[in-house]
């Protein structure tokens, strides 16, 4: 019996041999995928900008309504049961000093310092208005003060915005003496309760103006800014024209 030769072992193909090496992004591709990066960033920014700017201007919005129409409430209230008002320049400016006669009749008399009212007449415009209340007993007197003034931001620029703050002042007992008089020099009206955040005075660039001393017309505009740095187009704004009369 003869010996077959065994056949000769399989061998399988060897695998291809794959590159370590790998492909690296070049310095063109890395350039092209930044700059694309940083448009999509700054669009994303800008439509941020554009939302943050359209909640805080509605909220604005609402904001200037409720001052309107606090405003409106609480000066129809206190105005029409006033006797009477007067308005001032300014709640710095409510007096001046002047040199008058000692003796009118007799000016070889010489003159004195005397304080006069600063308050405006009809058809002139104030920053300050004072709604003056009657003693109920005796109408002489005067028993209580009320006042509303614009506190510009800018003291320099009396046009500039400002809060508008208010005064009450009770006067006990009651008193003679004129307005001008009882009214306490305002150095800090910061220490007064805001009833408006911002405003500016749009009767010859003042808040209240005198009708035939009759009537007072508040006229103004009302701001309320957004809380974004800059933020010029969150700014809501609306304007107020409101009369109002006191009793007399």
């Amino acid at each position: 019996m003869k010996n077959l030769p065994s056949p000769a072992p399989r061998t399988s193909a060897a695998p291809p041999r794959r590159s370590r090496r790998r492909r690296a992004f070049t310095l063109v591709e890395m350039l092209v995928a930044t700059s694309v990066m940083a448009i999509v960033s700054v669009g994303m920014i800008r439509i941020l900008i554009q939302v943050l700017n359209v909640y805080y201007y509605d909220t604005g919005k609402i904001l200037v309504n409720k001052d309107i129409r606090k405003f409106t409430s609480e000066m129809t209230e206190n105005a029409t049961y006033a006797n009477y008002f007067r308005i001032f320049p300014s709640y710095s400016n409510l007096s001046r000093t002047i040199d008058t006669y000692v003796n009118a009749s007799d000016p070889d008399q010489g003159f004195t310092t005397a304080i006069a009212d600063t308050s405006v007449n009809d058809g002139l415009s104030g920053d300050c208005l004072v709604l003056v209340y009657k003693d109920a007993t005796d109408d002489r007197k005067i028993a209580r003060l009320i006042a509303y003034f614009r506190a510009p931001t800018n003291p320099t620029d009396p046009t500039s915005t400002g809060p508008v703050r208010r005064l009450i002042l009770d006067i006990t007992p009651s008193s003679t003496l004129p307005v001008f008089r009882l009214i306490p020099a305002i150095s800090n009206p910061a220490i007064y309760p805001e009833v408006v955040e911002l405003s500016r005075g749009l009767a010859n660039g003042k808040l209240f103006y005198n009708f035939y001393d009759k009537s007072i017309i508040v006229k103004g505009e009302i701001i309320h800014r957004g809380g974004m740095i800059n933020s010029r187009n969150a700014s809501a704004t609306n304007t107020y024209n409101f009369t109002v009369s006191p009793r007399g």
